[in-house]
């Protein structure tokens, strides 16, 4: 299809417009003095500490991926340092190399080849890991809110939040419950796909499968959720740290509950690198403590190196293997595997 690279091209192109536009029209209704200067003076010390907790947070939530592997069955023995490995592997070419799919399909399609099993079961184990990760983060939330509003009302989460956390703790709960309660209805759904949709409806099958793994296997989802709940932890040491480097002091549920609110932000895809309307949403969110607008946005320009910074070293393991990254750099950039 002539008009698919063109697409692709335009919504790039669209939507580094809308990066652009949403920075300078967030710097000049804030004012950019305030921010620079606060950037100006953040303290490094808070920021190389952030850096740090950042990696052991992406080595934690690995552990929780090789979890769901083992859980799922997608592999008999999947080695902590391989799975490690594709992880930053993953982050590093979403973060660096131009691609038609996410970071997440990336890592997926890498351990397929890796480890065996077809990409749309692995494809189930990301999507799983980042469900139970937004279910997590979106229980604390809740649960500070209702602090919040009980302890210090006027200041708290923002209502608008509340219930998106809510929703998405809904929607999580109902979409696997259907899918559990009702499969007939779901493998008639699947049913009606033929034609050019046959090998998408295996795929689709197939992963169906693997996600409804805790009424199919002995999972450890108790060890899971565990996992879950101290990355979280250590995401919102992260804010933590970024907010005191410039200045920034906030109790630790405040900032536990911004983690899931900036993840739901991630999903819309209004930036690039976390740079755009993520601000913006940060912004919001953060002025509702309390904090000045200015201290506010530069938080929110510092936060995203974070996780840039974290991707990029993942080119070290690129790096290591020439023709890992060979063969790495042609998944990100080219079709994809064969196998769904």
């Amino acid at each position: 299809m002539r008009w698919l690279p063109w697409s692709l091209s335009t919504f790039k192109l669209v939507r580094f417009v809308l990066v652009i536009t949403a920075l300078a029209v967030l710097l000049l209704k804030v004012g950019r003095a305030d921010p620079l200067q606060r950037l100006a003076g953040a303290h490094v010390g808070f920021i190389a500490m952030a850096v740090v907790v950042q990696i052991i947070d992406g080595m934690v939530r690995t552990w929780n991926w090789r979890q769901l592997i083992c859980a799922m069955r997608i592999a008999p023995k999947v080695d902590y340092s391989m799975v490690l490995r594709l992880y930053w592997v993953g982050a590093f070419l979403g973060q660096t190399v131009p691609s038609v799919a996410g970071t997440d399909a990336v890592r997926a399609i890498l351990a397929s080849r890796s480890f065996g099993g077809r990409v749309s079961e692995h494809v189930a184990a990301v999507v799983a890991l980042n469900v139970i990760s937004l279910m997590a983060g979106c229980t604390v939330g809740l649960a500070v809110a209702a602090w919040l509003f009980l302890t210090a009302p006027g200041r708290g989460v923002r209502p608008i939040v509340i219930l998106l956390f809510a929703g998405a703790l809904t929607a999580a709960v109902t979409a696997f419950w259907s899918a559990q309660r009702q499969r007939a209805l779901l493998v008639w759904a699947l049913r009606l796909m033929r034609g050019p949709l046959l090998q998408l409806r295996r795929g689709l099958r197939r992963f169906t499968h693997r996600l409804l793994i805790f009424d199919r296997f002995p999972v450890p989802i108790a060890s899971i959720f565990a996992v879950s709940f101290l990355t979280l932890a250590m995401r919102a040491t992260i804010y933590s740290l970024i907010g005191s480097s410039v200045g920034i002091v906030l109790p630790a549920a405040v900032w536990a509950s911004l983690v899931p609110a900036a993840m739901l932000s991630g999903y819309i895809p209004y930036s690039i690198g976390g740079y755009g309307g993520d601000q913006a949403a940060l912004v919001y969110l953060v002025t509702a403590f309390g904090v000045s607008a200015g201290s506010a946005l530069a938080f929110a320009l510092i936060l995203p190196l974070m996780a840039i910074t974290f991707n990029i070293l993942g080119g070290l393991f690129v790096l290591s293997n020439r023709y890992a990254a060979g063969s790495a750099i042609g998944i990100a950039s080219g079709p994809g595997a064969d196998k769904s």
